[in-house]
């Protein structure tokens, strides 16, 4: 807040700034590896759990995941079971 930030909501603060005052920009995405593998992950509110979703429908068999869409296969698992990476890649406004 001393730095002019302005509480958003539930520990989100914001603060508007000029492009020439940030010196970098990444877009993070995070991934869950689980049981080995590595699916996309976002957080379930509602249960608190870890959804994990794949394409590959094999993996998604091998892996107990249900079919959620046409090509879609999604799982909730407890954030115990994974462990968290982030990608990182540099953004441009260009």
């Amino acid at each position: 807040m001393d730095n002019g930030f302005i509480y958003y909501k539930n520990n989100i603060y914001t603060k508007i700034v000029g492009v020439n005052e940030v010196k970098e920009l990444y877009s993070i995405n995070p991934y869950a590896v689980y049981k080995g593998e590595m699916f996309p992950a976002s957080e379930e509110r509602k249960n608190g759990k870890l959804l994990l979703d794949t394409t590959n429908t094999e993996l998604a068999k091998k892996m107990g995941f249900e079919r959620t869409d046409k090509y879609m296969y999604s799982k909730y698992v407890e954030w115990d079971e994974v462990e968290i990476i982030e990608e990182r890649k540099p953004y441009s406004l260009d």
